[in-house]
């Protein structure tokens, strides 16, 4: 990988594109604490804190229930599953979340990891999240063509799939969607969204999120108090 190919990659997060798998679980209890742990694309890259999808994310919680979960988004530029591993422990033992969203993999894979050991740190992450009680969420990323090294993209989605179906985890495995073939809403590096696709970025995380964070009637979940249910 060329060096300046390298360095923007490093900057990265994760996302990709079709059906999601069954979660966890929707709410069927309360839910008080959110862990996100991410890379770039969730670590509002480049903008203000309050602009990112995390942000809205939290912001939206607020107008759908009386008692909104707190979002603790422990997600940098450049995270990868090793670094996660490392962090996640002590995070778990800080904020006790009852979800944890591990948007990861990208920079994992752009960075020429094999498709095994990204399936074994994937599996630990949500091994050590369920082992404390929390119910977890997978954000996936789509490699971009012009970053797909050595079949890098495919390596990637076929490990999301088979570790989404072997946990039985939600999966979104296209959290970017098409904000990554759309040029105005990126970032001048070609990959990151800017601050007017992060509502886009929120509303493609959101199908996949909601049952988990507020349960869904529709699956005969029960939704955390009186607050709005779409």
């Amino acid at each position: 990988m060329r060096p300046k190919s390298a360095a923007l990659l490093l900057a990265l997060l994760t996302a990709a594109s079709f059906p999601a798998f069954a979660a966890d679980g929707a709410a069927d209890t309360v839910v008080d604490n959110v862990l996100i742990v991410g890379d770039s694309l969730s670590s509002a890259h480049r903008m203000e804190p309050s602009q990112g999808w995390v942000s809205l994310l939290q912001a939206k919680l607020a107008t759908q229930t009386d008692t909104p979960p707190a979002i603790v988004n422990a997600s940098r530029g450049g995270k990868t599953l090793t670094n996660a591993l490392e962090e996640l422990p002590a995070l778990l033992t800080a904020h006790h979340p009852d979800v944890v969203v591990l948007e990861l993999g990208g920079n994992d894979a752009i960075l020429g990891a094999k498709r095994d050991a990204i399936e074994r740190d994937l599996s630990r992450l949500i091994e050590l999240s369920r082992a404390q009680g929390a119910r977890v969420a997978i954000l996936g990323f789509a490699v971009p063509p012009a970053f797909d090294k050595d079949g890098s993209a495919d390596l990637l989605r076929e490990a999301y799939v088979t570790v989404a179906k072997t946990q039985g985890i939600a999966l979104l495995p296209s959290l970017l969607g098409d904000i990554s073939t759309t040029p105005a809403l990126l970032q001048d590096d070609g990959i990151h969204p800017n601050a007017a696709a992060q509502p886009r970025v929120l509303e493609n995380a959101w199908p996949t999120l909601r049952p988990l964070l507020l349960g869904d009637a529709r699956d005969g979940a029960t939704v955390r108090t009186s607050g709005a249910s779409k």
